[in-house]
């Protein structure tokens, strides 16, 4: 058996198969990382949310009427993040389309890179609140296609939460496509 693990090794690729993927399209914008970066990476989230001061709502004595309005403030509190949101980090995100797992992502991009490059993957998934996640990986396979380069990330720096992040989505996005697939 070879000690050199690498892109051609069958075991490599089985490990990489180690959860489940799903395809989906999601905002997303991946970077070559810097040879000074290297020693300081750590994945992370960033969540944007607006906080500001608002007298409690009065309770009133018809019930209807106080759920109506707790859902309208609801509403309100959840249009005023998307609106601050877009005003950050987001819009530097492209919606592309990925198969992605907790272990990795498949997806294309512009740039073309080279096997074990470590490059920084910047994503959203449709969750809220709204939350960029920030994780760090090797180029396992990267070839030009549909004017783009086809681009495998094996994910090397993420944190467990993060993971488990990935993992929901992929498991509700799986569930979803199985309830399409049923209905006649």
């Amino acid at each position: 058996m070879n000690d050199d693990s690498g892109p051609n090794d069958e075991t490599y690729f089985r490990s990489l198969r180690e959860y489940s993927r799903v395809d989906g399209f999601l905002p997303l914008q991946i970077r070559l990382v810097g040879e000074g970066e290297c020693n300081l990476l750590c994945s992370r989230s960033s969540q944007e949310s607006v906080l500001t001061e608002h007298p409690d709502m009065p309770e009133t004595d018809d019930r209807v009427l106080t759920e109506c309005l707790r859902a309208l403030n609801a509403k309100l509190d959840t249009i005023i993040r998307m609106l601050a949101f877009q005003t950050m980090d987001y819009k530097s995100l492209k919606l592309e389309h990925v198969n992605i797992s907790a272990g990795g992502i498949y997806t294309f991009c512009p740039s073309e890179y080279s096997p074990g490059d470590m490059v920084e993957v910047r994503f959203m998934l449709p969750s809220m609140p709204y939350t960029i996640f920030y994780v760090y990986g090797n180029v396992v396979r990267c070839e030009p296609a549909r004017g783009k380069f086809a681009i495998s990330v094996e994910f090397t720096e993420i944190d467990e939460d993060i993971r488990e992040s990935i993992a929901k989505y992929v498991f509700e996005r799986q569930r979803e496509i199985m309830r399409k697939k049923r209905r006649p």
